[in-house]
């Protein structure tokens, strides 16, 4: 608990500025028809030694920062949604050269639909989504820490037209988009990764456009009067090559309030790209830190 100790000291300041503006949700439509939603999550560790016999580093500090946004409006039949997702953790040690990356998302989602029938559940329109990473990737188990991705390496581009289920109540919302038909492009910029077949583009090329089948659910819900969950999941089936290596990204951010600033959080990402790893790829971050509702 000496950490959260110390880091309230550090932002009173700031702890202080987040009380005068408030970080109350807003709930429904406003007169406009406008809605806006989101969070922001800062968690703090921070470990010393000095001559512990057990060993360890002298000094080590970690940061990890979530911003989730979404703004939804509608006008008639007319439907607008956009989700801003961003993700970033970083460490440092006494004996690393600098700070490292733990973890490193950048996501963004525009939706424009229109109504079907009287009942407002279903819709059809279009959806557009960008998915990269902000810095460079290395590999710190190997010496020399080679490089393993950057900005827009990979990036992937999705231009979606399908059909949509929506369903609000007063403490959850859940959307599901479907289609059949859907273009994702992945590029492959940084100049390090040129000359090698990598992300599912070929060498000395940077971009490969596919088609097939794309799935994207939305789930968000107050499980009691502290607790929230934000999920998200992802589905993408290229047709052009091997269709059955079904790409998958899962979001999840558990909330537990605390105080009206402070929350304890878990964040658990699974993704399964055939085309970067054959394999599963998890990553789980637990923290005590900030929690601010925008």
């Amino acid at each position: 608990m000496l950490f959260i100790f110390l880091f309230v000291q550090v932002q009173a300041q700031a702890v202080t500025e987040l009380k005068r503006v408030g970080a109350k949700k807003k709930a429904g439509l406003d007169s406009n028809g406008w809605k806006s939603t989101g969070l922001f999550l800062l968690n703090v560790n921070q470990s010393a030694q000095s001559d512990w016999s057990s060993g360890g580093e002298k000094f080590q500090i970690g940061i990890n920062l979530l911003l989730n946004k979404g703004i939804h409006h509608r006008k008639g039949k007319f439907l607008f949604d956009s989700y801003f997702d961003v993700e970033l953790g970083v460490t440092e040690a006494a004996s690393f050269n600098k700070f490292r990356k733990t973890t490193d998302r950048f996501d963004l989602t525009f939706e424009v639909e229109h109504i079907i029938g009287k009942k407002n559940h279903w819709n059809y329109g279009v959806l557009a989504n960008i998915n990269t990473q902000m810095f460079n990737g290395y590999n710190y188990r190997v010496a020399g820490y080679p490089k393993l991705s950057g900005f827009l390496s990979p990036g992937k581009f999705i231009l979606s037209p399908g059909f949509d289920y929506k369903y609000t109540k007063k403490n959850s919302y859940f959307s599901f988009f479907i289609s059949p038909l859907t273009f994702r492009w992945v590029t492959k910029t940084h100049p390090f990764f040129f000359n090698s077949s990598k992300f599912g583009v070929d060498s000395a090329r940077k971009l490969n456009t596919e088609i097939g089948a794309y799935i994207s659910v939305h789930y968000n819900a107050k499980l009691s009067a502290t607790t929230n969950l934000i999920s998200r999941a992802d589905i993408f089936s290229n047709y052009k090559r091997q269709p059955q290596n079904v790409d998958v990204l899962l979001n999840n951010v558990l909330t537990i309030k605390i105080s009206e600033l402070f929350a304890a959080s878990f964040i658990f990402d699974l993704l399964y790209d055939a085309d970067i790893k054959a394999r599963t790829q998890v990553q789980q971050v637990m923290g005590l830190g900030l929690k601010m509702r925008l």
